[in-house]
C-alpha cells in the first residue's frame, strides 16, 4: 500500500473513534445498552475499513469458544475481578473493497504486569484458536501493542483479551537456583516470611537487626508489599518459672528489629510461638487464661502497637494480638493477612472462622507457628499441648472450607518444606504450604545464619518464585549451613504455581 493510502486508513479508523469524544473510561459501561457496538478504539489498520464496531464482555474461558464469548455491553473498556473471569474487547470490522490483505494493529494496556491475547475468529473452523499475538507492558499498567495481518477477507472478527499469561518467561528464568532473586521488572509484587529469630533475639542481635534492615533498605526495588514473621521471635520465655528478666531484653531486640520496618512504612505483622508464651509446669497452655499466657508477648506486640496501620484488620480481642488479620490492596487485588498463634484455643479458631467468612473477596495468606512437620504431614492436637500441631485444625477449619486462603507460612520445625499437591476435598483447588525455619543452621557452629524468604508473584503467570536469602552472609546457599546436610540448592529457591480465587484484577482498555 502507498503511503497516502496508509494514512487515509489511519484517518477512518481515527475517525471512528473520534466519534466516542471524551478519556477512556476504566470499567465497563455499568448499564449494557443492547451491545450494537461503538466505533472502534485502539485499532488500527494498514488498509482502509468501511466499518469498524468494538463491545466489552467478559467470558469465563481463558481461550473462549464462542463467537460472542460472554455477555456484552457497549462500553469503551472491559474489566473483571473474579477467579475465572476474561474480559475482552471484541472487534467487527469490514475492508474496502478489493483489500487483499491488511496488517491490523491494537494498541491500549491492561493492569499490573498482565499481558493479553489477541485472536481472530475463524469462520470455517467455528473458533478464536491459539492467540495470533501476545505481549504484556514492559512497567505495571503500561501500553501494549498486538499486531496480525489479514489476508483475502472482505470482513474480520478481532478478540484482545486479559487471560492468564501465556510466556513462562519468569517461570523459566526462576526455575533453577541460581544464587539471585527474581527480577522485580518480571513480577508484581514480594512478599517476605521470617520465622523463628529466637537464638539471633539471644545472642546475636545485629543479624536480626541486618535481617530487618535489608527488607527496609530493598523494599521499594524488590516491590516487597508486606512482611509475615511467623513466630518464635525470643527464645527464653518458655518454660515455667523462667525469670521475666531473661526474656524481657530478647523481646526488646525483637521490638528494635521488627520497628525498623515501621520507620520504613514496610507492613508487618508478627504472632506468638511456643517461646514467646509462658507456660505451666505441666509445658501446657492453660485453657481460660490464654491472654495471660501472651501477657509479655503483648506488652511489645500488643493490638495497640498496629491498630493506627492503614493496614490493620482486627486483633482477637482488644488486648490479645496472639490471632489477628490485616488487610491490604498489593497490586490492584485485595489481599488478607490472618495469624494464628500457636496452638490456638477454640475461641480463636471460631474468630478466625468468622473473619474468613467476612471477607470473601479477600486473597487469604495464613501464618502459623507449628503447621507442617518437615515430612510435610499435618497433626492434629487438642488445645495446649507444647509437644504437638494445630496443623490439621488450621488446615479442616480455616484452609478446605474457604477458597480464597491460597498460601500457609509456618515455622517451628527446623528445616524447610514446600507442600503443593494436597488434596481439597473433591476439588482442583491449589494451595501451597511452606515451611521455612533456619533457627538451628549454623556458622562456624553458632546459630545466627539469619536466613530469610522473599516470596515473589507473578500474578497473571499463576507463578510463585521463592528465594532464601541471609542479609549477614550474603548468601542464597541454605543449604550450606545445614548441620544435617538434607537440602539441595532447589529447595530452597524455586518456583511453584500459586491460585489467587478472591479478588483478581484483570482489564482491556483500548488506546483513545
Amino acid at each position: 500500500m502507498s503511503v497516502p493510502g496508509r494514512i487515509a486508513a489511519l484517518t477512518a479508523v481515527s475517525l471512528a473513534a473520534a466519534l466516542l469524544g471524551g478519556d477512556v473510561v476504566a470499567v465497563a459501561d455499568p448499564e449494557p445498552r443492547g451491545a450494537s457496538g461503538l466505533p472502534a478504539r485502539g485499532l488500527v489498520t494498514s488498509a482502509p475499513l468501511t466499518s469498524a464496531l468494538m463491545f466489552a464482555g467478559a467470558s469465563g474461558e481463558a481461550t473462549p469458544s464462542q463467537r460472542v464469548p460472554g455477555a456484552e455491553s457497549d462500553g469503551m473498556s472491559a474489566t473483571g475481578h473474579r477467579f475465572g473471569e476474561y474480559p475482552y474487547m471484541r472487534y467487527e470490522v469490514r475492508f474496502g473493497p478489493d483489500t487483499a490483505g491488511s496488517d491490523v494493529t491494537w494498541h491500549g494496556r491492561s493492569v499490573n504486569l498482565d499481558d493479553l491475547a489477541m485472536h481472530v475468529w475463524d469462520e470455517e473452523a467455528q473458533s478464536w484458536g491459539e492467540p495470533v499475538a501476545t505481549a504484556q507492558p514492559a512497567e505495571p499498567g503500561g501500553p501494549v501493542t498486538l499486531t496480525t495481518r489479514i489476508e483475502g477477507e472482505d470482513a474480520a472478527q478481532i478478540l484482545v483479551i486479559d487471560s492468564p499469561r501465556r510466556d513462562r518467561s519468569f517461570r523459566e528464568a526462576n526455575a533453577t537456583a541460581d544464587q539471585q532473586f527474581a527480577d522485580p521488572d518480571t513480577y508484581d509484587f514480594a512478599l517476605q516470611h521470617i520465622s523463628d529469630t529466637q537464638y539471633v533475639s539471644r545472642d546475636r542481635p545485629e543479624v536480626y537487626f541486618d535481617m530487618t534492615r535489608w527488607t527496609a533498605d530493598n523494599a521499594a526495588d524488590r516491590k516487597i508489599a508486606y512482611s509475615m514473621h511467623t513466630g518464635d521471635l525470643v527464645q527464653s520465655w518458655i518454660r515455667p518459672g523462667a525469670p521475666e528478666s531473661r526474656a524481657r531484653p530478647e523481646f526488646e531486640v525483637a521490638d528494635k528489629a521488627m520497628a525498623t520496618l515501621e520507620d520504613a512504612g514496610v507492613p508487618y505483622g508478627v504472632l506468638p510461638g511456643n517461646h514467646d508464651n509462658l507456660w505451666n509446669v505441666g509445658g501446657r497452655l492453660i485453657p481460660g487464661e490464654h491472654e495471660k499466657n501472651h501477657a509479655l508477648y503483648n506488652e511489645f506486640f500488643g493490638p495497640w502497637r498496629f491498630r493506627d496501620q492503614p493496614y490493620w484488620g482486627e486483633s482477637v480481642t482488644d488486648t490479645d494480638n496472639s490471632a489477628h488479620y490485616d488487610l491490604l490492596d498489593i497490586a490492584g487485588a485485595k489481599f488478607l493477612m490472618l495469624y494464628i498463634g500457636y496452638n490456638p484455643p477454640e475461641h480463636v479458631l471460631q474468630w478466625a472462622e468468622n473473619v474468613l467468612a467476612a471477607h470473601p473477596d479477600r486473597n487469604v495468606v495464613i501464618g502459623s507457628h507449628y503447621y507442617l512437620d518437615e515430612d510435610g504431614s499435618l497433626r492434629m492436637s487438642g488445645f495446649g499441648d507444647i509437644g504437638t500441631s494445630a496443623g490439621q485444625q488450621i488446615w479442616n477449619r480455616l484452609v478446605v472450607p474457604f477458597d480464597t486462603v491460597f498460601l500457609v507460612l509456618a515455622g517451628h520445625v527446623d528445616g524447610q518444606t514446600t507442600v503443593t499437591d494436597r488434596k481439597v476435598g473433591d476439588t482442583d483447588r491449589k494451595v501451597v504450604e511452606l515451611l521455612a525455619d533456619y533457627q538451628y543452621f549454623t556458622v562456624n557452629g553458632l546459630r545466627e545464619t539469619g536466613f530469610q524468604r522473599l516470596l515473589q508473584f507473578d500474578v497473571d503467570g499463576g507463578t510463585l518464585a521463592v528465594t532464601t536469602h541471609s542479609p549477614t552472609l550474603d548468601s542464597f546457599r541454605v543449604e550450606d549451613f545445614d548441620p544435617q546436610r538434607r537440602y539441595v540448592p532447589g529447595d530452597g529457591d524455586f518456583v511453584t504455581d500459586v491460585e489467587l480465587r478472591a479478588d483478581l484484577p484483570r482489564a482491556v482498555i483500548p488506546a483513545p
